[in-house]
């Protein structure tokens, strides 16, 4: 991303960032203060950080799995054309080559490292490897059939042709979606430094054209000593303003650079960003980061020290999503007619809307539209007010509504979220956006608050299951909620979810306390 047309203020034309980070030349900075702030005010309004990322790694993966599907298919296709039908009377020798080709292919696949997404990559050096991977593997099959089954070397080497140009040919179709991908931007990490450092200048340098890493911003509390622009990225403010950013939740990492020498600013700078979801990096052995060898992603991959945050576990991921598509579909299905009921009672007892649609807050802190049925009166003038928390007997709440709140049927419409992949069916409930408890920010009194959107919000969770669902209005019915919430992050697991799922039903229906 190219950020050397910053936006600045009418009629005056800002000059670019010139100079090395931290450098106190008026060139850098602008005449005034007033004008510095409305200057960061436009970096930060019109910062663009890529969005509908893909993850490399799942990516690569996914790919590896397409991989040994097809190859299993082949096999099998083949063993059946080889024995006319009759696979279970063939000698074992002539079904060896089919069976190596199967175990072997994928295994030189995965040597080459063709299943790691670099975006950098050369797409001919990429199918080059792919083709000595297939290649290699077919002249292998076709020299054992010499020796385990001669009449059929002929036979082996046909499959030997069609696999081999199969699996090429998926991955002349993998290579050209990485080029795409790259190109828009897809596949690089969302990154900010915080620390206009000279090292920090040195890695935007370094990182310019990858496509790996997209470097949307720089952020260091020492306000008179930070530039306009750093190698190209903007300068956007403070880490208060980063705690602060609309755009953090598009944000993968975040990167101090600054040295780990200075112990005592950075365990200053820790403090503030560990309240953050996301992974914070501090750089190691910068003195020796040689630009022409390793890139920014290289070293956030290898050489950062993860001081905050959680490691990416895909292989929980994948699990967890298979089982809120599949137990989410079918929960769906089975409550549809259930749904058109509830929608019609709805409609029937007041005006207004069937569903409600509100903004709260999703992976990440990222905004999503959470589906309800109508529980309260239609407000057309609701947007423009502060959100307020049910109260008992709340004049708001219909007839109806006060049943389904009760009951929690006013939810199942979020089965619909789940299935879009914007909900999970366990995790910390979604809060909306600035949720205050007792006239305070609910996010101001609980320093782990913002590490509950570590995961996807679900319909139900550890909380709800323990006793804390509804409202909340008390600073320590908040911190209560908080602490179950990190509790059930840290030990997520297909079994835990299956537990809390179970749960639900017994603890809700048990319930006769909380006001919902």
């Amino acid at each position: 991303m190219d950020y050397s047309n910053a936006p600045h203020t009418e009629g005056q034309q800002l000059p670019k960032a010139t100079g090395p980070a931290n450098d106190t030349s008026d060139a850098l900075r602008p005449s005034n203060s007033d004008t510095a702030s409305l200057t960061r005010a436009h970096m930060k309004a019109d910062a663009r950080a890529p969005r509908h990322r893909i993850n490399r790694k799942a990516l690569g993966h996914v790919w590896q799995s397409v991989d040994i599907f097809v190859i299993l298919i082949l096999t099998v296709t083949g063993a059946y054309a080889l024995s006319g039908g009759a696979v279970t009377e063939v000698a074992a020798g002539e079904l060896l080559p089919l069976l190596a080709f199967a175990a072997l292919c994928p295994a030189l696949a995965m040597l080459m490292r063709l299943y790691k997404v670099e975006p950098r990559e050369n797409a001919t050096g990429r199918l080059l490897r792919a083709l000595t991977a297939t290649a290699t593997t077919g002249a292998a099959i076709t020299a054992l059939a010499h020796l385990t089954a001669p009449n059929v070397v002929h036979l082996v080497a046909t499959f030997a042709i069609t696999g081999v140009g199969a699996v090429t040919l998926l991955h002349v179709i993998y290579a050209g979606f990485i080029q795409h991908w790259a190109k828009a931007g897809r596949l690089a990490r969302n990154v900010v430094l915080v620390g206009a450092t000279p090292n920090a200048s040195k890695l935007i340098k370094a990182n310019a054209g990858s496509g790996t890493v997209n470097v949307v911003g720089v952020f260091d509390d020492r306000k008179a000593r930070s530039p306009q622009a750093l190698a190209g990225a903007p300068y956007l403010g403070t880490t208060d303003d980063l705690l602060n950013w609309s755009l953090l939740h598009e944000v993968d990492r975040i990167i101090l650079t600054v040295t780990p020498k200075a112990e005592e600013r950075v365990r200053m700078l820790l403090t503030k960003l560990r309240a953050l979801p996301h992974t914070v990096c501090l750089l190691l052995d910068l003195d020796s980061f040689d630009p022409a060898e390793t890139t920014l992603d290289d070293i956030v991959g290898v050489q950062a020290a993860r001081m905050s945050g959680v490691e990416e576990r895909l292989g929980h991921l994948l699990v967890k999503r298979l089982q809120d598509l599949t137990f989410g579909l079918g929960l769906f299905l089975a409550a549809l007619p259930l749904m058109l009921l509830i929608a019609l009672a709805v409609r029937l007892d007041s005006r207004g809307p069937v569903l409600f649609r509100q903004v709260r807050e999703g992976f990440n802190g990222r905004p999503i539209n959470v589906l309800k049925f109508r529980t309260m009166r239609h407000d057309t003038n609701a947007a423009d007010k502060p959100m307020r928390q049910v109260e008992l007997d709340d004049p708001r709440v219909t007839r109806i509504g006060g049943f389904l709140r009760k009951t929690s049927l006013d939810e199942l419409p979020q089965l619909w979220n789940v299935l879009t992949g914007e909900m999970s069916l366990v995790g910390p409930r979604p809060h909306a956006l600035g949720m205050r408890t007792g006239g305070t920010e609910t996010a101001n009194l609980v320093a782990e608050y913002a590490h509950r959107h570590r995961v996807k919000p679900g319909i139900t969770g550890w909380a709800q299951i323990n006793g804390s669902r509804g409202p909340l209005h008390s600073p320590e019915a908040a911190r209560a909620r908080v602490a179950l919430d990190v509790a059930y992050i840290d030990k997520a697991n297909f079994w835990f979810d299956l537990w809390i799922m179970l749960r639900t039903l017994p603890a809700l229906l048990g319930d006769k306390i909380n006001i919902r």
